[in-house]
């Protein structure tokens, strides 16, 4: 099994763990999610299956990832603290370094290969590049150029797409690399001040899917990952 199967296996373990204990944290975490995202979906008549798969794959995300469940501890770094019985060894060191490097961020797509699935991304938000394990990206011959907003981590000394939200923007990175989708921008300082504190990815899908979201208006459905 290669590195990346390995890491996607071992993320997969510890997601398909807290499902089945969602009942610990999934009322006061979907408060805060909806609070603070309040989908524009949501304000629909009729909801649509895949208005449902949406949101709750983007609050999944954030709940494994992000929010902090016991102890200023994620659900991902309670599990790599406290491994369940019969967790091996491998598993937890590779948790460990995916713990250790993921964030989600906005890329510019510069490169892809659809043989080897790496994808040359530059951070918009730091100008870093990454060569990036991502069959999603470098099969998807829509998604060229713009950006693609997703979250990779570093494992066994090699970058990889480790989250199943992708936001694609076709948008040239230069109309909105100082105040684009994600960012604090002037208005909410006033209208939602606590988003400073929310951090990048919470911002970007309030930015793109809230009703008050900026671009809320102008995304799609499709360009997220199913």
């Amino acid at each position: 099994m290669s590195a990346y199967n390995e890491v996607d296996r071992a993320v997969n373990e510890a997601a398909t763990y807290w499902i089945a204990r969602k009942w610990a944290f999934l009322n006061q975490a979907n408060e805060e999610f909806m609070t603070f995202v309040d989908p524009a979906v949501c304000y629909k008549d009729c909801l649509q299956e895949n208005d449902v798969a949406m949101v709750n794959m983007c609050f999944s995300e954030w709940a494994l990832f992000e929010r902090p469940l016991r102890r200023g501890l994620t659900p991902l770094e309670v599990f790599v603290d406290t491994p369940p019985v019969g967790t091996d060894a491998r598993t937890v060191e590779l948790l460990r370094q995916v713990i250790a490097t993921q964030f989600f961020s906005r890329f510019a797509i510069l490169d892809k290969d659809a043989q080897s699935h790496i994808a040359v991304l530059r951070d918009v938000r730091t100008d870093c590049r990454y060569d990036v394990f991502t069959p999603r990206v470098c099969n998807n011959e829509r998604w060229h150029r713009g950006s693609i907003a997703m979250r990779i981590a570093c494992a066994e000394g090699a970058w990889q797409a480790v989250g199943q939200v992708y936001l694609y923007d076709v948008a040239p990175v230069q109309s909105d690399a100082v105040d684009g989708p994600g960012e604090m921008h002037p208005e909410d300082y006033l209208i939602k001040p606590e988003a400073e504190f929310m951090g990048f990815y919470m911002r970007m899908l309030r930015d793109t899917f809230g009703i008050e979201g900026r671009y809320h208006e102008s995304a799609r459905l499709r360009e997220v990952a199913a």
